[in-house]
């Protein structure tokens, strides 16, 4: 029992963790009083305050001679870059032409939100327009990440028309977007949500660091720039609820705040900000990163947003002797092993949820070098981009060259916490790939893709998750989330789960029973999925998937109602190069063509679809869909494989119980493969009465016993393996 003495203990603990979190501030835009003028290094520029002697100046003056946060490279290091990164550099430099003519195009690899079209400010900048009819181009308007690139071209170059830009355009920024209260301002400002807050504050901090030595920094500009930075800290802290706790946008919010603490640590506010920083960014780390290491929200996309943010965090931590809490520490490592297992072999992150087909090397270098990782450097650049080089300067490249790597003891993995199957035949990149989701997270960022599966093989994507396309609440987002965009299933043309505008559901289909089980030579997983319970009549799904390594899968769908229903598998396609001929569905390419072959009697048909690799572009592709009519019980059993592999054939294997009696499909189904000189049989047991005892008789009398039973026979060599 607790005594006084340990419940005031407690509640004053609670209340101070509290205050941490939750500490409300008041505007204030007087600079100097703002600063805490006793800092270290601060001498004299409080000299020049109490005297009135230019104050400005000698502030500027204590910013151009203080350490930057980020930016490791000097001048002299100009011609060693250029011949490292010319197209890194001459990108960065078209980028900054584009933006000093006030021309807008998002595309570089992180953008959250990508455009095609460009847009050109004939006159002033109007931060809050909504050129194309998607607030997502406003918002991506004021996060800034364009004046890294006047930043970047500024150093390479030492053109002050980029410093003139950059200084011009933050200016009428903060002319144009005031804000009149420390409250969130989320559904009435396109600049002041607090996403973009936070991601401000990296990119201003990032950009101002290459062009602070520019005749255009001026004690004036310096002035408003560090006011508008402070009331960026001061509005990130003062609004922070369960939304920020649960969604990526609490950790961007955060680690913007975690970013103005150290670079304004010379101000009153700093400490009380980096230790709101670090108690929120704890909390949200704990809250949504699930075992296994994936971000809840079930888009590899936002959890490397998230990643990106948490790494800059741990980054700066480390640079400036900071301590942050264990579960930080262990959590960002863990995402980083999360995209390990997830990678595709061309080191892209997967089309899962709201993603676009981005690599990941970049995110996984920095990584590489915060962890002093070797399994993470094997799926990273060996040589590193020219972001992360900037950063980490020569003395740090130096690090990372001497990292050794690694490659993981693991190929396949299932990730507990959010239900992703990742199974691979190898580490190389020819290796075959391939993805299966057995559980639905969430709705808003997170697609209706339960029990869906893609391939990647041959260097190319062959069976595909179509992407996201669009946020913007119209038949697009429909169609991109819907089940049909997926390689799931369907039944009677209806939707696994009822879609509610952009982000949320009617009703949500949710994955029960998951089983999963991996060998050197197969990968096993199965679960049900709710999406049809709630027809008049109920239909049961569930999906059953064997990948025989390196290139072969069986899949058993089965389906269970009363009374009779259309049951359909879905494949998506990347491409139109897709076609159907004596009774397969099979890719069009001049080799290596991936062959669906149902094993039962089917109808199948091609349709017109869409493929989106990025947000805001979408490409013509095919989906194949493969049905039957039936009434109960009714089972959908597909062969998928490549059009090279010789001596290659199956066939259906009669199964019979223990007494020698023929056991009907409804009870139990087997499919024999015939390759390179072995045999391969797959028993699976369906809900009945033999499964109680499990035990069947197969290929003359082999009996097996089991649910999930495979059998591999070379010559008079058998061996069985009981999967579950």
């Amino acid at each position: 029992m607790l005594n006084k003495k340990h419940l005031l203990l407690l509640v004053f603990t609670s209340i101070s963790s509290l205050t941490i979190c939750q500490k409300k501030l008041p505007l204030n835009n007087n600079l100097f009083e703002n600063l805490n003028l006793d800092s270290p290094g601060m001498k004299q520029v409080k000299k020049s305050y109490t005297n009135n002697k230019k104050p400005l100046e000698a502030l500027l003056k204590f910013y151009r001679e203080k350490e930057d946060l980020y930016n490791r490279v000097t001048k002299e290091e100009i011609p060693y870059l250029r011949e490292q990164y010319p197209e890194d550099i001459a990108n960065s430099i078209k980028i900054a032409d584009q933006v000093v003519n006030q021309y807008f195009v998002f595309r570089e690899d992180w953008d959250m939100e990508k455009t095609n079209i460009p847009y050109q400010f004939e006159k002033e900048i109007d931060w809050a327009i909504n050129p194309f009819g998607d607030p997502e181009w406003t918002y991506m308007m004021n996060r800034h990440k364009f004046w890294t690139h006047l930043a970047k071209a500024y150093f390479f170059t030492r053109k002050e028309k980029y410093a003139k830009t950059f200084v011009k355009q933050l200016e009428h920024w903060i002319e144009n977007n005031p804000l009149p209260n420390l409250e969130d301002v989320y559904n009435t400002s396109a600049g002041w949500r607090r996403i973009e807050a936070g991601v401000r504050c990296e990119n201003w901090i990032k950009s101002f660091e290459y062009i602070k030595h520019s005749k255009h920094i001026t004690p004036k500009f310096l002035e408003k720039f560090l006011n508008s930075l402070h009331l960026h800290g001061e509005y990130i802290t003062n609004n922070y609820g369960d939304f920020s706790r649960t969604s990526n946008w609490g950790v961007l919010e955060n680690q913007g705040l975690f970013h103005a603490s150290i670079f304004l640590k010379e101000f009153k506010l700093a400490a009380t900000w980096q230790k709101d920083a670090i108690c929120k960014l704890s909390e949200c780390i704990d809250l949504q990163i699930v075992e296994g290491g994936a971000h809840w929200e079930h888009s590899p996309m936002y959890h490397n947003e998230v990643m990106h943010s948490f790494m800059n965090v741990k980054f700066l931590a480390d640079r400036n002797d900071i301590k942050l809490t264990a579960i930080l520490i262990e959590k960002i490592k863990d995402m980083a092993y999360a995209n390990v297992a997830w990678q595709k072999p061309n080191y892209h992150q997967p089309l899962l949820g709201d993603s676009d087909d981005t690599n990941t090397q970049g995110l996984l270098s920095l990584a590489t070098y915060l962890y002093n990782d070797g399994v993470l450097k094997s799926r990273a650049y060996k040589k590193l981009d020219l972001d992360t080089y900037l950063f980490l300067g020569k003395e740090g490249n130096k690090e990372y060259q001497q990292i050794k790597v690694q490659d993981p003891d693991f190929l396949s993995v299932y990730q507990q916490g959010n239900g992703d199957f990742y199974m691979r035949s190898s580490w190389e990149e020819d290796a075959t790939y391939t993805s299966l989701h057995l559980r639905k997270l969430a709705a808003g960022h997170a697609h209706d893709d339960l029990l869906s599966f893609t391939i990647f093989a041959n260097g190319r994507d062959y069976l595909v998750d179509n992407g996201r396309y669009t946020y913007v609440n119209n038949k697009w987002r429909n169609f991109f989330k819907s089940n049909i965009s997926h390689n799931s299933l369907g039944v009677d043309d209806l939707p696994n789960s009822i879609l509610k505008g952009s982000w949320g559901t009617s009703y949500e289909a949710w994955g029960k029973d998951i089983y999963t089980k991996s060998a050197l030579s197969f990968d096993y997983g199965e679960a049900e999925s709710t999406a049809y319970e709630r027809l008049v009549d109920p239909v049961a799904m569930k999906r059953r998937m064997l990948y025989l390594k390196p290139d072969v899968w069986l899949i058993f769908d089965s389906f269970s109602g009363k009374e009779s229903h259309k049951y359909s598998q879905y494949f998506n396609f990347p491409n139109n190069k897709v076609k159907i001929t004596d009774g397969v569905i099979s890719t069009d390419y001049d080799s290596k063509n991936l062959i669906i072959q149902p094993i039962d009697k089917v109808e199948m048909k091609l349709s017109d679809s869409w493929y989106s690799s990025e947000y805001n572009l979408k490409e013509e592709s095919k989906r194949g869909e493969v049905f039957k009519n039936g009434t109960g019980f009714t089972s959908m059993i597909s062969l998928i494989h490549f059009s090279d592999e010789d001596n290659f054939s199956f066939k259906k294997t009669p199964v019979y119980n223990k007494k020698g009696v023929l056991v009907p499909d409804s009870h139990a189904e087997a499919v024999t493969l015939f390759l390179d000189g072995k045999e391969y049989t797959l028993i699976v047991a369906y809900k009945s009465p033999d499964l109680y005892s499990h035990f069947f008789k197969v290929l003359d009398d082999i009996m097996v016993h089991g649910e999930i039973v495979l059998i591999e026979q070379e010559g008079d060599t058998v061996k069985t393996t009981v999967i579950k």
